[in-house]
């Protein structure tokens, strides 16, 4: 897996001068679901929870609310607001936003339109396998644990899970009409309030959102980074330029240099050229360089432009 937590340190420690500031940060989701607390740019909570998964879906749950809030395809987080400067500007997602359009506090007890008097987030727990969480709280005395997947594109199931049978019925509070159809499990119903309502004797129940589509593609402005840059944000915390053994081989006279690596198992001896260069970026584990197994380099194929690579190249072949 690559890690992203590692990907994420490199960035940090290559962006260490007092007056660089990196462009961006980005939280890169591995074959794990990545689960990421933190305050999201143009959302008023501050207790968020950012959940990432290997296809893509990615959501927010309010550990403050106990409800998830939006959804999101594609890339995860933009880590930069939390980490430039003083940090807590918060998160960018990389995504095009979609609003579940659930209540501020959504379940209710008994009364469809009485908020809980007692409401306490409990945290998490993760699937070993997957890493998925599912969500633990407590409202007005009733457990509950929520799960929230992506079955296909445009579509978010919420699982709900009671341990414990009651008298009072269970209600979840959602605005439909801005969706283009809620799906109720068995035992489910809607009612005058527009709450759904839960029958206290129900285990288990899901309720399924189908959205609308997203009126446009996310599109990311990306940055110009000089080649310099690059290398500073991105490089600097493992590379020195100056021949300083560091926790990686240094990149001073690289062009036309020689370098031990292992391929494949194999020694060999190469001329370092810009092919080799660029699968060091892209492919960091291809060719190791001898005397450096120790600490595997992090890909940066996902973080790094092709644009960004020609300039830390050019950057690169003149030092």
């Amino acid at each position: 897996m690559r890690n992203a937590i590692a990907i994420i340190s490199m960035l940090l420690l290559g962006a260490n001068s007092p007056t660089l500031r990196a462009e961006y940060m980005d939280l890169v989701v591995g074959d794990k679901t990545l689960v990421q607390r933190c305050v999201i740019q143009g959302e008023k909570s501050s207790r968020m929870i950012a959940v990432g998964t290997p296809g893509g879906f990615n959501y927010a749950f309010d550990a403050l609310y106990c409800a998830p809030t939006l959804v999101w395809q594609g890339g995860f987080l933009d880590f930069k607001g939390e980490t430039n400067g003083r940090g807590g500007s918060g998160c960018v997602v990389l995504g095009v936003k979609q609003r579940l359009a659930t209540a501020q506090v959504p379940f209710r007890i008994g009364d469809a339109d009485q908020l809980p008097g007692d409401l306490r987030f409990q945290g998490y727990r993760r699937d070993a396998a997957t890493g998925n969480p599912t969500f633990l709280f407590n409202v007005d005395g009733v457990p509950i644990e929520q799960s929230i997947s992506s079955p296909e594109p445009n579509v978010v199931a919420l699982r709900f899970t009671f341990s414990e049978t009651g008298t009072a019925h269970r209600y979840y509070k959602l605005d439909a009409s801005v969706h283009r159809r809620v799906e109720l499990s068995d035992g489910l119903r809607w009612t005058e309030q527009g709450a759904i309502e839960i029958s206290s004797h129900l285990g288990e129940a899901t309720v399924t959102i189908h959205l609308q589509p997203a009126e446009a593609p996310f599109v990311r402005t990306v940055p110009f980074l000089t080649g310099e840059t690059v290398y500073k944000n991105y490089c600097r915390a493992c590379h020195s330029i100056d021949g300083t053994k560091l926790i990686g081989p240094s990149l001073k006279n690289l062009i036309g240099g020689h370098r031990v690596v292992t391929r494949d198992g194999a020694e060999e001896t190469l001329i370092v050229d810009e092919t080799y260069l660029r699968e060091s970026v892209v492919e960091p584990q291809a060719a190791i360089v001898k005397g450096y197994e120790a600490v595997p380099m992090a890909n940066f194929s996902s973080v790094i432009t092709a644009d960004q690579l020609d300039r830390l190249i050019g950057y690169l072949s003149e030092l």
